[in-house]
This record gives C-alpha cells, structure tokens and sequence, in this order.
C-alpha cells in the first residue's frame, strides 16, 4: 500500500518534467541557408534573379531580402504556413540611379526567433555590348533621280536596340553636304529621315550608333543616286515564288518554285536554302519565268525591280538555309538565317507515291544523305500522263513522315494528311529529294552530263 501511494505521488512530478523540462533535439539549431548566387554582377536598371532554400526542423517563419542602399527590403512572411523547407526566387529590380559596390543581405528566421545571414556582395557590371540596328541597313542604297526636279530623295527609317540604353545616331554624307545626328534614349529607338540628292552618283554615308557606355556601332553604305529605271507594272499579287537563278527550271517536274507567302500588300515571306556561297535567286508570282520577274537591278544590288531581260538575280554570299522577305512597292528585299538545330538529320528515309514503277505506294529503297540535312534516292517515272502522281517520305519505322498540301506548297511533317500531287508526261528516271531542314520536296529529271 505504501509503495502505491508513493506511485501515485510521483507520476505527476514525473509528467511535468517530461512536459516542462525536455526540448526537441532540433529546438537550439539555427536555420540553414543556401544562397545560389555568391556574388551578383549587374548594372542600372537591370532585373537580375537572386535564389536559393532556407530549411529548419522546427519550421521558418520569414525570409528577409534586403539592399536599404537601394531602397529593397523583401520580406516572405511563413509564419502561417511554417515550412522546414522553402525555396525563394526574387527578380531583383536594379534602380536606374544604383551606385555601386553594394551587398545584397538575406536573413532567414525560425518559429523560435534563430536566425541564419548571408551577404551577397554586388558588383557593377561593365557594358561591353556594342548597339546594334534592329532594321538592316544593306551595302547599297537606291535613290532615283528625277531630271525634272534635279533632286533624289533618300527618305530613311532604321530601329536600334542596346541591352542597357542608347545614347546618339549619327549620319554622315559628307560629298552630300549631311550630318545629321539625334539623342536617343532607352534601350529601343527609331531614327527617321528625309535625304536629298542634287546630282547622280555614288554617295558613302555612315551610320554611328552609340550607346550609355559609349560603345559604337559602325555601319556604311553605298547610296546609289541614278536616272529612274523603268520598270514593269506591280500588282499585289495573291502569292509569290522564289527559285534558284543557278538552275534550270525544266529539269524540274515538281518542287522548283518555292512557294511565299502574302504578308501584307505586295509583301511576302518564304524559305529558301542557298547551296552554295554566292546562290542566286529570282522571283516571280506564278511558277513561270516568262511572265513577270523579279530580281535586282543590274546597278544597285539591292533594288528588286520587276523587268524580264533586264534584271539579274539576287546574291545570297553564304551557303545556308534562310527565311526571306521581299517588298515589291518598297524595291526591297531581306534574308536571315534560320536555326535548323531541331531538324532531322542522320536517320534513313525512303520515298513513296504515285507513278513509280516501284508501283503505287510502293516503297523505296533507303535515300542517299547527300547533305546535312538532304537525301535523294533515284526512281524510274512511269509513262501514263494522264495519271495522277503523288509522293512523300518517311522513315522505314513511320516515325517520322513528311506530307506536303495538294500543290505541294508547304511540307510539314506529320503521321497523316495530303502528300504533293503534280501532274507529268515524263517517263524516265527522277531524283527524288527531301530537306527536313525547311522542310521540302522535289522531283527533278536524272540528266546525264
């Protein structure tokens, strides 16, 4: 009985410690923290990423960012929600008025008021990209020249762009009698003007682009100042073609005139693919070289102008694959290049369609990798022209199959849809070539040389 009253008197005494004297092993552990970034390297006005993770056993309660020289003070309250983990991402917004050096402090506290600092110091970040023209300035300018008036005007619009801020345009024509120059601001611009010629000739004028940093971007051109050349009517016509001037187009049955999109009025835009440095190429609205043509003027390289007989192709200097944009009212044509780094290379196609001997939707044999990006394979055309013909390509797996609309117009790949039809009176054997790079079909008669 003793022994029990005893019990009885002690398990109290015993509870209360067990509730008022113990901790949790973890209570007397600070935060840790984790800073992604040791040091920052930025500029006015720039938004940089700061990240990393806090983490505690007993819970975080806030998340403190702070630059009081710049006016930041960021603050993640989780006092409500008490994670043991948490990771932060703050876009840091640099003030355009920001002096430097500075430091950046993160402060991370627990529920239990422990707290764990990192400071992260920040430096400035020198400018060393020079600003660049957003609208292409070519090698050569056309300007006509009316003998009436006496004058020709060169009326000239450019876009620049800087990754921080500009600062000043230039333009000097000095056998012109012109120095024209503008203050910019911010990191995007425009620059208009009206040029006027008193006599025909060749005129250098040089662009100067500055920015904050005083970074230069020198650019030149030729200003081409001549009698008007004749030309022949423009209409805005429902499309265009552009086509390769270094080849003949009746070796072609199906796929030489690459089809352009309308834009706009008398705008379009297609892809070509330059075989070789220094390609050449026409343009025309209908797959014919007969009628209307469009090219350069034999003068002034980069005037497009419509007149058969009298224009000459235009030159693309490197070999490449590359979208192209053409203006008919404006006489003015642009091409870049194109990121072919997604396109299907190194892998076996074949070849299927109408009007082969291999017989319809037979398939054949595995193409020949004649490029990068190119495979041929050679069939024998059938004699029946009133036959519809048809062709695509695949993989041997179907993995990957390339289709083309009805006119054969646009390639794209995919599992299903229309495959190019053309229509020939031509028996003998064909190339028969697809580029996944654009992507594009063609059928080309063998010619012996």
């Amino acid at each position: 009985m003793k022994n029990a009253l005893c019990y009885l008197v002690l398990l109290p005494i015993t509870l209360c410690a067990m509730l008022t004297g113990c901790k949790e092993a973890h209570d007397d552990v600070a935060p840790g923290l984790y800073t992604a970034q040791m040091q920052l390297a930025t500029f006015p006005g720039d938004t940089t990423l700061v990240s990393g993770q806090a983490s505690n056993y007993v819970g975080i309660s806030s998340i403190t960012l702070a630059c009081e020289a710049w006016g930041i003070h960021k603050v993640y309250d989780l006092s409500a929600q008490k994670p043991t983990v948490f990771n932060y991402n703050y876009q840091l917004i640099v003030p355009t008025t920001a002096t430097f050096d500075q430091t950046l402090t993160v402060t991370v506290a627990d529920k239990n008021g422990l707290s764990t600092q990192k400071t992260v110091p920040i430096a400035y970040l020198p400018d060393t990209q020079k600003p660049t023209l957003t609208t292409a300035l070519p090698s050569q300018v056309s300007v006509d020249f009316d003998s009436e008036t006496g004058s020709g005007t060169w009326n000239v619009s450019l876009a620049f762009a800087d990754d921080r801020g500009l600062k000043s345009v230039s333009l000097q024509i000095p056998d012109a009698g012109v120095d024209e120059s503008s203050q910019l601001s911010g990191r995007s611009a425009t620059f208009a003007r009206t040029i006027n010629f008193t006599g025909v000739g060749t005129y250098t004028a040089t662009l100067i682009l500055t920015d904050d940093s005083d970074n230069a971007t020198v650019v030149q051109t030729d200003v081409v100042v001549m009698l008007v050349e004749e030309e022949d009517p423009v209409s805005d016509y429902p499309q265009m073609f552009v086509f390769s001037a270094d080849e003949n187009p009746d070796d072609y049955i199906d796929g030489y005139y690459h089809y352009m999109d309308r834009q706009g009025a008398y705008q379009y835009q297609g892809k070509i693919y330059a075989a070789t440095d220094n390609a050449q190429f026409f343009f025309a609205p209908t797959e014919s070289v007969t009628g209307d043509l469009f090219g350069a003027s034999p003068y002034v390289g980069s005037k497009l102008m419509n007149k058969n007989g009298y224009v000459v192709p235009i030159v693309v200097p490197t070999k490449g694959y590359y979208g192209i944009y053409i203006d008919l009212q404006a006489h003015t044509f642009s091409t870049w290049a194109l990121d072919t780094s997604a396109a299907l290379t190194g892998i076996d196609f074949i070849a299927s369609g109408e009007g082969f001997t291999i017989g319809d939707w037979g398939l054949s044999g595995n193409m020949t990798p004649v490029d990068t990006y190119i495979y041929q394979i050679e069939l024998e055309q059938t004699a029946d022209p009133a036959k519809a013909r048809s062709f695509y390509f695949s993989t041997p797996d179907w993995a990957h199959v390339f289709r083309a609309d009805a006119e054969g117009y646009w390639w794209y790949e995919s599992a299903s849809g229309s495959v190019a039809t053309y229509k020939s009176d031509y028996a003998g054997p064909v190339i028969l070539t697809l580029d996944t790079a654009i992507p594009w079909g063609t059928i080309k008669k063998k010619v012996n040389n």
